[in-house]
């Protein structure tokens, strides 16, 4: 394990992210490209804001690579939402930010707020469920690429995505679902 703090980094927690700066631009730039209705920052802007946040946080744990890749999509997605919620103020009404389904249709679009809340949900009724989510939907990895990635058997990620899914999907349109307290919670 190793400590990332803002005073003084360690060797080895610099050394990961150094390690693994590449993967969380990709990530970001991932990220970035699923916002098909406009462009808010640019990737590399996004995953330096991800990892300077991480930083000011001062004495982080990171468990290893695939620890320190969820931090950073964790970090990402609250830049996003803190981004959209600043432009709301400023043109007083909700951005158009939004984000694909893994592996979906071009039509299957989600705005990046309505995932942030439905992940949050998620994180409370099932930890584990939420971090396949934050592989596939924040880190884009695959099935195979979340299994190495979290040490967890490719059918139990592969189990626990398709549950995840459509607990979101029931999340997100209570009325379809049945789930008439789903998505209007509001929660925040």
């Amino acid at each position: 394990m190793t400590q990332l703090r803002a005073d003084t980094p360690d060797d080895a927690a610099s050394a990961l992210l150094a390690q693994s700066y590449e993967e969380v631009r990709r990530v970001a730039h991932r990220i970035i490209a699923s916002d098909s209705q406009r462009k808010v920052m640019q990737a590399t802007e996004l995953a330096h804001e991800a990892i300077l946040r991480l930083i000011a946080l001062n004495r982080i744990e990171i468990q290893g690579r695939a620890h320190l890749l969820a931090l950073a999509a964790q970090s990402m997605r609250r830049v996003l939402i803190d981004e959209a919620r600043k432009a709301a103020a400023a043109k007083r009404r909700m951005p158009d930010m939004v984000t694909s389904w893994p592996e979906g249709a071009a039509d299957q679009l989600i705005g990046i707020e309505d995932l942030d809340r439905a992940l949050r949900a998620l994180e409370r009724v099932s930890p584990d469920h939420a971090q396949v989510v934050e592989l596939r939907f924040m880190l884009g990895l695959t099935v195979e690429e979340a299994s190495r990635a979290s040490n967890i058997a490719e059918r139990t990620i592969k189990r626990r995505w398709q549950t995840a899914r459509a607990w979101l999907l029931d999340f997100l349109n209570p009325h379809a679902g049945g789930n008439e307290s789903g998505g209007g919670d509001g929660d925040d």
